[in-house]
């Protein structure tokens, strides 16, 4: 059959590239398609260094600081469904950069493509990933990013480096509980953090206060439990997540749509709908997985549970159909594929009950909580002597509400650290955030200073 691929123009525009005092290059900018339309999480690497790199935001745009010592060095920006485009950093000036591509065709052999076919493609890759992920022990050093939703006001936002100590991936355990997952660990380098506007009913807060969670790791709810291509052992419940094991095979339509680009190589698409069988159903599951032909690596997946048009839910994320919305990206360095972006948009298990019987009465929707989550990979460290600096004290060895925490806030590290420029944010997000004062001081505020 044949498949037409698209290799979109990748339009770089307005890219400035700032020489700071302190040894430091900056480079920001937008991607966006042909059309003119935003590209959002388009991972950016160093050519040379592959284990350095950030990823554009919803919007497309895009700011990495590098050492001046990348002058030399050249910017790759790869997503799937595009090809690449390698911009040299010591020529990028204040001027648009523009790269038109060519659509190709694609002839492949005639196959017979059935849902069992796209099947046995997904658990190809899931077999192979003890080969395809990193078996060594490795850090993943990146930005972490968690926003708290009332309803339709935005009321608390916390931004970290985090560092995450990986032992290597296994097999895992079908596993229901979070932290029972001793192959990552993590350590906090710096924190900022908005005023908290959450109005919480005692039953909340006492909650809160027995059993602390944050939305970076321990809890069902957390960022890193639903890696659901590496955490693929943890127990499938379409509510909350859906790991690509047994019971995600049982309950999905897979099938394969068609083959595109990724780092100039084929990759399998494959669609995940609902089974026939559960087309009535509350909950239906859609997403997408895209699979390098080449060694069956699992490169990205995209999941949502969504409500089914005809049913109502109190807990689907407001202005949406869905209860939950995953982003996972993988990306290889010498050989291995790395977790590089994570991003979850879901429900909380939290309600303000009072809140929501009234509102119930009166016919609306309120008194509960959603997250907003994001982590992207800046660095990826797999030096032996590297590794072996993350100090096992310094780790977090529980779950704890890092917003409580004390933690305090460094603005100079802030200013020169690879954080994914989503600011500003949304204009809705923004000005409910900024309610009482503007970020900047609401972080120095909420954090002292070292």
């Amino acid at each position: 059959m044949r498949i037409s691929i698209v290799f979109v123009l990748l339009l770089l525009s307005t890219i400035t590239q700032l020489r700071a005092q302190f040894g430091f290059v900056q480079v920001k900018g937008r991607v966006v398609d042909e059309e003119g339309l935003s590209l959002p999480y388009v991972n950016i690497s160093l050519k040379e260094d592959r284990s350095i790199g950030t990823y554009s935001n919803s919007l497309g745009e895009f700011e990495i600081h590098l050492s001046t010592s990348a002058n030399t060095d050249s910017l790759v920006f790869s997503s799937i469904g595009y090809e690449n485009t390698v911009i040299g950093i010591g020529s990028v000036q204040s001027s648009a950069i523009s790269i038109i591509l060519k659509s190709k065709a694609y002839i492949l052999n005639e196959v017979v493509i059935t849902p069992d076919t796209a099947t046995a493609i997904v658990k190809r890759g899931i077999d192979l990933l003890r080969k395809n992920l990193a078996s060594e022990n490795n850090i993943l050093q990146g930005f972490y990013r968690e926003v708290i939703r009332s309803n339709n006001t935005y009321d608390r936002l916390i931004e970290a480096a985090v560092d995450v100590f990986d032992k290597g991936y296994t097999t895992p355990k079908k596993e229901h509980d979070a932290t029972k997952d001793h192959d990552l660990e993590f350590k906090i380098r710096e924190i900022r953090k908005s005023n908290d506007y959450q109005d919480l009913d005692w039953e909340q807060s006492i909650m809160n206060y027995i059993k602390p969670r944050n939305g970076l790791y321990g809890s069902i709810e957390s960022l890193f439990f639903n890696d659901y291509i590496r955490n693929n052992g943890a127990y499938y419940n379409l509510l909350m997540n859906a790991p690509i094991n047994e019971d995600f095979f049982k309950h999905s339509l897979l099938t394969v749509d068609s083959m595109i680009n990724y780092e100039n190589e084929p990759v399998w698409c494959i669609g995940i709908q609902h089974q026939p069988s559960i087309a009535s159903g509350q909950l239906l599951p859609y997403g997408t997985i895209y699979i390098r032909s080449r060694d069956y690596a699992i490169i990205q997946m995209t999941f949502e549970t969504r409500v089914n048009p005809r049913a109502i839910s109190d807990f689907s994320v407001p202005d949406e159909r869905f209860l939950h919305k995953t982003i996972i990206k993988y990306r290889e360095y010498h050989g291995k594929m790395y977790l590089s972006l994570l991003y979850r948009k879901s429900f909380r298990f939290s309600v303000n009950s009072a809140k929501s019987r009234k509102a119930r009465a009166a016919g609306k929707r309120d008194g509960h909580l959603f997250y907003e989550l994001l982590f992207v990979t800046n660095e990826i460290i797999t030096e032996k002597d590297k590794v072996s600096a993350f100090k096992r004290k310094e780790r977090i060895t529980k779950n704890i509400d890092l917003y409580s925490a004390t933690w305090n806030y460094n603005e100079a590290f802030w200013k020169n650290y690879n954080a994914v420029n989503e600011r500003p944010l949304a204009p809705n997000a923004k000005k409910d955030i900024e309610r009482e004062s503007a970020l900047d001081e609401q972080f120095k505020k909420n954090g002292s200073n070292p």
